[in-house]
């Protein structure tokens, strides 16, 4: 007779059910945002709707998956966020602003590219920091 394990003692699974449904949510958001994004007055609100709609469960999702990790995961994870996501955003805005200065004579891109651009690189840069913080949190615990 075997026990079955539930995901929420696996934390590797319960992470991957929160990145599944945010993931899921948000190719639903962009699926509508680009059948309905150019699609006259109500575009606008669309595309809001289903973005806050799409943000809403992800939030949801991640509140779940907190309120059931232990005190010392919910310690780390806010000690990389704090430090991790910082550390990259200053960096990822060093990036972006010699991105910027380098191509200040040849933008050809519509500013509403270059706007979403800027915000992924300081994203990414933000995720890589966090990633890494966390790493060095457990490491030096162990």
């Amino acid at each position: 007779m075997t026990a079955e394990v539930s995901v929420s003692e696996r934390p590797l699974a319960r992470y991957g059910v929160v990145m599944g449904v945010c993931v899921l949510a948000g190719i639903i958001a962009g699926g509508v945002s680009a059948a309905f994004g150019d699609s006259g007055p109500a575009a606008p609100a669309i595309v809001a709707g289903t973005v806050g709609l799409a943000m809403a469960i992800g939030v949801w999702a991640c509140a779940r998956w907190w309120r059931g990790l232990d005190e010392a995961a919910q310690e780390a994870h806010k000690w990389a966020w704090y430090w991790g996501s910082t550390f990259g955003g200053s960096l990822g805005a060093v990036a972006l602003f010699t991105l910027a200065y380098g191509a200040e004579a040849s933008l050809t891109a519509d500013p509403q590219d270059l706007l979403l651009g800027g915000a992924a690189i300081i994203g990414v840069a933000q995720m890589i920091g966090y990633g890494v913080a966390w790493a060095v949190w457990w490491l030096r615990r162990r």
